[in-house]
């Protein structure tokens, strides 16, 4: 899925290229991840001018009058921008053309999904509740709310390995696999830890760990620039990576609720007695 720092570039470069241009033409290819709370199809937002773009938990929420777009890419859902007439790609699933407003020319944005995971729902204004968990978001971790004494409190309630409670959405918003594992690595945490062997320092770490990892991925992201379908990775410490860059060990992958967690297995030592010793196995 995109994570936090992925979707607030993406919003920021379709709120500069789309805000105040009117939608022209649609056309969609793979009707799969369309779902409406409406009478009707995407052909509704013909006309209507795109008011605002934010985010919404793991959504991207296209504001018109009367209409909102939620779009959750999901896995393998991207954004781009294309020139009316461009050949099609095969992971296309629907695009919205607009007009030119103040600008030169119309564009397309294209919503690309190679595996048809993501999910685009059109709503009235507002009406969440029509969308499976939305209303459920967990707390922004990069907003003043998100305290340590909030944050500790939270902890102390689960009854998990820290990893699972990292990309619980209902907890926090929104972590995924791959700052999943850049947080723990920081914190000096193995992603199998229970969240009630955590220790007040441990917590306290863990926490400060997010909100370091997240601000400085968002401001990497951000000051790179790419174009809004490029996803980046190149960064990251530990995530697909194959050394330490803190000792030079080799890292390990241990599997989490069916997905491979990246670690250092003497930076982030294991805190309860095991099958494995990750200090010797090279899986």
């Amino acid at each position: 899925m995109p994570e936090l720092p992925d979707l607030l570039h993406v919003r920021d470069r379709l709120r500069e290229r789309l805000v105040g241009r009117s939608v022209t033409a649609e056309r969609v290819r793979e009707p799969v991840v369309l779902r409406f709370a409406v009478r009707g199809n995407l052909s509704l937002l013909q006309g209507r001018a795109l008011q605002e773009v934010f985010r919404k938990s793991h959504f991207l929420v296209f504001r018109f009058d009367g209409l909102d777009l939620a779009i959750n890419p999901m896995l393998a859902g991207r954004f781009r921008f294309a020139t009316p007439g461009e050949l099609d790609e095969r992971s296309l699933c629907f695009t919205l053309e607009f007009g030119p407003a103040t600008q030169p020319a119309a564009v397309e944005l294209r919503y690309l999904d190679d595996k048809a995971m993501g999910k685009a729902y059109l709503i009235a204004n507002d009406d969440w509740k029509a969308i499976p968990g939305l209303q459920s978001g967990g707390l922004d971790v990069l907003s003043a709310e998100f305290t340590r004494e909030r944050f500790v409190s939270q902890l102390r309630r689960r009854r998990d390995q820290v990893r699972v409670f990292l990309l619980d959405k209902k907890a926090l918003d929104s972590i995924g696999n791959a700052y999943a594992d850049e947080i723990l690595f920081e914190a000096r945490l193995h992603p199998k830890t229970w969240c009630r062997s955590l220790s007040h320092d441990d917590a306290i770490r863990l926490h400060d760990a997010i909100v370091s990892v997240m601000s400085a991925a968002v401001a990497e992201v951000a000051g790179r620039d790419e174009p809004i379908e490029v996803k980046l990775r190149d960064f990251l410490k530990v995530r697909l990576k194959e050394l330490c860059p803190n000792c030079g060990a080799k890292l390990r992958t241990a599997g989490v609720r069916g997905m491979d967690a990246y670690f250092c297995p003497h930076c982030q030592p294991e805190t309860r007695p095991g099958l494995v010793d990750w200090r010797k196995t090279g899986k």
